[in-house]
């Protein structure tokens, strides 16, 4: 007869085995998520649109030097009206302008107080005659410097930029 030989810790083994045997089997495949066909997916948040940018902008006070080309927002185009309190002219070409554009939303105003006298900031930009408008396109490029009663073009020069 044989001898038989027992090695410790094999029981114990073998019952570890079937253990963790009889678990995998009662996993099973996972089941679906229950959802309900009633209630859709919310959809994923969109980041709100950019808010355009005011329609006309005083830039300085009377005189003030100013930085007009960090006042262009990209695709509009802006019309950069040069003038002063004392000038009457810029005044009513100002209001043409207004007019003008007002049903435009891609046409945006910025306006520059150049005060009385060759100042500082009419200096910086060539300005020595009232009123004065440069025309921005949409890519930020000067496409028009309107002196004087070439002004009241401004308006019909600016909407033509708009629709390039």
């Amino acid at each position: 007869m044989t001898a038989r030989r027992r090695i410790p810790g094999s029981g114990l083994a073998a019952a570890l085995v079937a253990l963790v045997a009889l678990g995998l089997a009662a996993c099973g495949p996972a089941a679906p998520a229950a959802t309900s066909p009633s209630v859709p997916a919310a959809p994923a948040a969109a980041s709100p649109a950019p808010r355009p940018p005011a329609k006309t902008v005083q830039l300085n006070a009377p005189g003030a030097p100013v930085d007009v080309a960090a006042a262009l927002p990209a695709g509009y185009v802006t019309v950069v009206d040069f003038w002063s309190e004392s000038c009457e002219a810029c005044k009513t070409f100002g209001q043409m302008l207004d007019a003008g554009v007002a049903d435009e939303p891609r046409v945006v105003i910025r306006k520059v107080d150049v005060g009385d006298g060759f100042t500082a900031v009419a200096q910086a930009y060539n300005v020595a005659t009232l009123p004065h408008f440069f025309i921005y396109d949409k890519l930020r490029r000067l496409r028009y410097d309107l002196v004087g009663p070439d002004c009241a073009q401004a308006a019909t020069y600016a909407r033509q930029l708009a629709v390039e």
